[in-house]
């Protein structure tokens, strides 16, 4: 085409055809629900068993659920211990707290938790966790046995301007259906009802940016047709991140009227959580506690003194990828920090556990796969290993009162005696 023969305005038109093209080949969706009704609506008619903790009224009501079990705890049970247990996000590196439990079992000294809180990988662990080292072959299997196509159906770049995600989440579901059974439910609204023992996990309401986190035990408690989907369905939106995976549309009513929600990983608004911090002191609910001994358990699925470093290409996906890991990181380190805040303010003994830079494994980064076979088994065997001798718990999170290398230098001087 000469130079002469151009126009601006055919030019202009073409743009505006392949946006109206876009827009209309975009995944349809109904409006969005206020935030502030949160903690009212009912998702898929169940009422009450979510908290919306960005919000005055969800942490009461949060509270108001806890309070009742403590009370409840403190006339059948005074005086026994309350021990926590929360697992943070981590992608593949999931393997390393799937490993951990195991070897803690094997060490013979594993708790009974009565909470247990998960986000984005760790939702996917904290069912089986929190029903114990009964299902430590699920989570052996799951962080050792799966690759990318149990996860993920990957879809073409066009997906960017005509779908939701550049990945399929349909074979996670199915595989999530595969344990999450109606057996399963049936054992969580056990313990939930009758043994007064807490599962949450967390995901991120996408439209509202509102932290959400999701009673589990009261979902299977409600014993309705609609409480076993939306049991898998919070699993998988607190495991979906946004943009690589597609979200989770979540249905809701308020007065009468259905609304949708978009919900996605759990990590966006919080990679690691116990309860809101302001649950116990602001609320004078802290009497509850008291007479127990009280321990609060962190496992968290990253690697803190990792020296590799790589050259990121010049590639928006690549450049846009790493930035996104060393931000999930930094972000990771403040909740860790409030979550020890937390422990020390209420009263909880703080023990945190993470991978340290003797393992000798390291994720294939050149590579397509998201979750990576090989190095998931090796850190699944490295955290087994040191767990069946006696875990090391650290008592701070690192980089708290000294230098980070020198509290990582302290921890792996004490793995490396207690394997002599």
């Amino acid at each position: 085409m000469s130079r002469g023969s151009f126009r601006p305005q055919a030019l202009v038109g073409a743009l505006l055809l392949l946006v109206s093209v876009i827009a209309s080949g975009a995944p349809s969706r109904l409006e969005a629900l206020p935030p502030l009704h949160a903690n009212e609506a009912t998702v898929n008619g169940l009422a009450g068993v979510r908290y919306a903790i960005n919000q005055t009224a969800g942490v009461a009501l949060f509270l108001r659920d806890l309070e009742q079990t403590l009370r409840i705890m403190n006339r059948d049970q005074p005086g026994t211990p309350i021990t926590y247990l929360s697992i943070s996000g981590g992608g593949g590196r999931g393997a390393f707290g799937a490993g951990l439990l195991n070897g803690w079992t094997r060490h013979g000294t594993r708790p009974e938790f009565n909470m247990v809180t998960g986000i984005s990988t760790g939702a996917l662990m904290a069912p089986f966790a929190f029903l114990g080292s009964a299902y430590d072959p699920v989570l052996k299997r799951l962080y050792t046995g799966v690759t990318d196509k149990d996860l993920v159906r990957e879809r073409s770049y066009a997906a960017i301007f005509f779908s939701d995600g550049l990945g399929d989440t349909s074979p996670l579901y199915n595989l999530i259906s595969e344990y999450v059974t109606p057996e399963l439910l049936r054992k969580v609204a056990y313990e939930y009802t009758v043994r007064h023992r807490w599962l949450l996990i967390g995901t991120n309401n996408l439209d509202t940016g509102q932290p959400i986190i999701w009673n589990m035990g009261k979902i299977a408690a409600s014993d309705t047709p609609e409480a076993l989907e939306l049991f898998r369905r919070v699993m998988l939106a607190s495991a979906s991140l946004p943009g690589f995976f597609s979200p989770v549309m979540m249905n809701v009513s308020y007065q009468g009227k259905t609304y949708q929600e978009m919900h996605v990983d759990g990590g966006v608004s919080r990679q690691v959580f116990l309860y809101p911090a302001s649950l116990f002191h602001e609320s004078g609910a802290y009497k509850l506690l008291e007479g127990r001994k009280r321990e609060a358990y962190l496992i968290r699925n990253d690697v803190l003194d990792d020296e590799g470093y790589q050259t990121v290409e010049r590639k928006t996906l690549s450049i846009a990828n790493q930035a996104l890991r060393q931000f999930s990181q930094s972000h990771e380190d403040g909740d860790t920090l409030m979550a020890y805040i937390t422990a020390q303010k209420d009263g909880f003994g703080f023990n945190m556990a993470y991978v340290t830079d003797d393992l000798n494994a390291k994720p294939n980064r050149k590579g397509k796969q998201l979750f990576d076979q090989a190095y998931m088994r090796a850190l699944f065997n490295y955290a087994e290993e040191r767990a069946a001798r006696g875990y090391p718990w650290s008592k701070t999170p690192p980089g708290l009162s000294e230098a980070l290398s020198g509290s990582l230098g302290k921890l792996r001087e004490t793995l490396n005696n207690g394997s002599r």
